[in-house]
């Protein structure tokens, strides 16, 4: 994978209300990395559930439960760095998250380790957005990864981008008013939606949507015989056709897409890149990645 510095495989989870976690770490995993020259950040995250990240967050004893954990599985797999990834919580435990990375903070660059933490854009969603303290985030750690999708999620009553470039971009504005931009990392997609519409009767729409790897899309349109077409509005490529009764839509993430992204990490002075998530991507990605960032 030319052009990448860090992998960050999804090992750590909260397991139960005591703060206990899961551990799927693979100590022949970080050695594969580290002789690649990959450093590995270990991603810890909460299982998207409310309930148990609350009962977690809101103890002092647990809270630390959870980074003596964490600190111990660093220092025995050689672990270069930590990402939490904490999404879906009551927006009651916004500070208790922010008090548990500073809590984390001292304690990881004490070991070396670097600390990030994955973010949503700005929005009014109670359980995805308004849960994450950003400026304050950004003072504990080293890095904020702010995922830049998805615009239309999967169950999106309306058929649209995973991530349209003037999204992205009104949303990474909003964010670097809190997050500076050295610390700031812009996470992109490496999947696309496939929608598909089936029309009711009286002009209603019936909408439902797949998620597919860069490659897998681009085969779904050549079987087709379809060709993508650039779109202004999205700045990326659109294809639609029609299957039967149905018809179908893509905003393609390709090469051009994720190109223009990387541009604006460039435009705003970012840290750099993250990417979501490995096995998605076509070949010719790691070469962009090599070719755009590695400098």
């Amino acid at each position: 994978m030319p052009g990448i510095n860090v992998i960050s495989p999804t090992w750590f989870h909260l397991r139960d209300e005591e703060g206990n976690l899961t551990n799927l770490a693979d100590s022949s995993y970080v050695n594969w990395a580290h002789g690649k020259g990959y450093q590995v950040w270990a991603l810890v995250s909460n299982n998207f559930d409310r309930d148990l990240t609350a009962a977690v967050l809101r103890s002092s004893e647990k809270r630390e439960r959870v980074i003596d954990q964490l600190l111990a599985f660093s220092a025995l797999y050689n672990l270069d760095g930590i990402n939490v990834d904490f999404e879906n919580m009551y927006p009651e435990d916004r500070d208790n998250l922010t008090q548990f990375m500073r809590e984390l903070a001292p304690l990881a660059r004490e070991q070396g380790l670097v600390l990030s933490i994955d973010v949503t854009f700005i929005s009014g969603n109670l359980y995805w957005s308004l849960i994450y303290d950003r400026a304050a985030l950004a003072d504990a750690a080293d890095y904020i990864i702010v995922m830049a999708y998805d615009e239309h999620w999967g169950t999106s009553p309306v058929a649209g981008s995973v991530a349209s470039l003037p999204w992205v971009e009104r949303g990474l504005q909003r964010v670097l008013r809190e997050v500076p931009a050295d610390k700031l990392i812009l996470g992109l997609p490496l999947y696309t939606r496939l929608w598909e519409i089936e029309y009711l009767e009286g002009g209603a729409e019936k909408v439902a949507s797949r998620a597919y790897g860069m490659d897998r899309i681009q085969n779904i349109l050549a079987e087709e015989g379809v060709q993508p077409v650039f779109n202004e509005e999205s700045g990326q490529n659109y294809a639609s056709f029609d299957r039967g009764d149905r018809h179908y839509k893509v905003w393609v993430e390709d090469l051009i897409s994720l190109e223009s992204r990387i541009d604006l990490a460039e435009k705003y002075g970012l840290a750099g890149v993250a990417a979501w998530r490995r096995g998605f991507e076509s070949e010719e990605v790691w070469e962009l990645f090599s070719r755009r960032l590695k400098r």
